[in-house]
């Protein structure tokens, strides 16, 4: 009985370490982003996993909720109160969704943004009607905007089948490729407002769109990737799969992972960081009525989105979702890295992530209602 309760006694001094250990990595992570990552990168890294610290903080809570244990579930249930900001950021509660009146509806408008993965089929297969594009048609948004669309200035040059095209172009009659594979399709006129160029090849483009109601500026945005290698991924698919670590050596593995994720991750949050900043300057010398979207390659909470959206910017997911979304799936890494920020005289009622799986994104549909 003795060596029980010593084992007991000994388990739980353990837990009460671990538990404040996760309660001060949690909050650091949560708060990660508002550090500068040209500063230093491991808030940066460390709020990269902050939902699986989310996850096994309130596990630890339940788990003391359950022992008894009520001074040690209470620094559990601090370090949730206080980071309430950010896992809202990550985890909205919009239980209501929001069903337009007909007078809404006439004052309303659709924006697509969708990673088009230059048109290609993440399945790997040649299927009657191009994926991506069939499901730009379905949604019939009456914006979208498109990140790695990987055309010719007139769009000769993609890869669809003829008459996909045909219907694409006759559904927007305003389009343009843009920079660097950034296209607009719109149903409304519009000019390029700026073509934004930001470093390391990736851009940020600004259209003035005309719209019956008033004119929007919207940011088209696709910022630094992290550039990862095909030996990059495999790598880090092996130490994501018990089964893959077998055949690797722990230094080897260990060594693999520093010099080529954390070194390449930590770069990417540096560059997007400066990028954040050029384009926030854009933002703040703009009009009333704007919205920025696309592939911004980092999560909510990070030092990047927190740039961009500023004081000033909504998050439509935050303002119309419920829970945790994915928007890019492939390689394991499974984040939301797309986003729809706004402001002016409109709000957003409604955003859904697409399902489509053919591209390695996810898009976003937001409808917004004028007031």
């Amino acid at each position: 009985m003795k060596c029980f309760k010593g084992i007991w006694n000994l388990a739980k001094v353990c837990g009460m370490v671990f538990t404040v250990l996760l309660a001060v990595a949690y909050v650091a992570s949560a708060y990660g982003g508002m550090a500068n990552p040209e500063e230093t990168t491991r808030y940066a890294i460390l709020n990269l996993g902050y939902p699986i610290l989310f996850i096994v903080s309130w596990m630890m809570f339940v788990v003391w909720i359950v022992c008894r244990q009520w001074i040690i579930a209470t620094v559990t249930a601090i370090s949730l109160v206080v980071t309430i900001e950010p896992m809202l950021t990550y985890f909205p509660v919009n239980v209501f969704t929001h069903k337009l009146s007909p007078q809404e509806q006439e004052w309303s408008f659709k924006l697509l943004t969708f990673n088009v993965m230059n048109f290609d089929d993440f399945d790997g297969l040649v299927h009657e009607h191009n994926r991506t594009v069939q499901y730009i048609l379905d949604v019939d948004a009456d914006v979208v905007c498109l990140q790695e669309g990987a055309q010719q200035e007139r769009m000769t040059d993609i890869k669809v089948i003829k008459n996909d095209l045909s219907e694409l172009l006759k559904r927007y009659p305003y389009y343009t490729r843009g920079i660097d594979d950034m296209v607009l399709l719109s149903k409304y006129p519009f000019d390029n407002s700026e073509d934004c160029v930001v470093e390391n090849r990736k851009k940020v483009v600004a259209y003035e769109v005309y719209m019956p109601w008033d004119t929007v500026k919207i940011f088209n945005c696709h910022l630094h990737s992290i550039g990862l290698t095909m030996d990059d991924k495999e790598i880090y698919r092996q130490i994501t799969n018990i089964k893959g670590l077998d055949d690797l050596q722990p230094m080897e593995t260990m060594r693999e992972v520093r010099s080529n994720l954390f070194s390449k991750l930590s770069l990417a949050f540096s560059i997007r960081g400066e990028q954040a900043r050029q384009l926030r300057d854009l933002i703040d010398k703009s009009g009333k009525n704007v919205i920025v979207c696309g592939d911004f390659n980092d999560t909510p909470g990070s030092y990047c989105y927190r740039t961009v959206r500023g004081n000033d910017l909504r998050d439509a997911y935050l303002d119309c979702a419920f829970g945790p979304a994915i928007t890019y799936h492939d390689n394991r890494f499974y984040f939301k890295i797309d986003h729809v920020l706004y402001r002016g005289g409109f709000k957003a009622v409604d955003i859904e992530r697409g399902k489509i799986d053919s591209s390695d994104h996810y898009p976003l549909i937001a409808t917004f209602v004028w007031e």
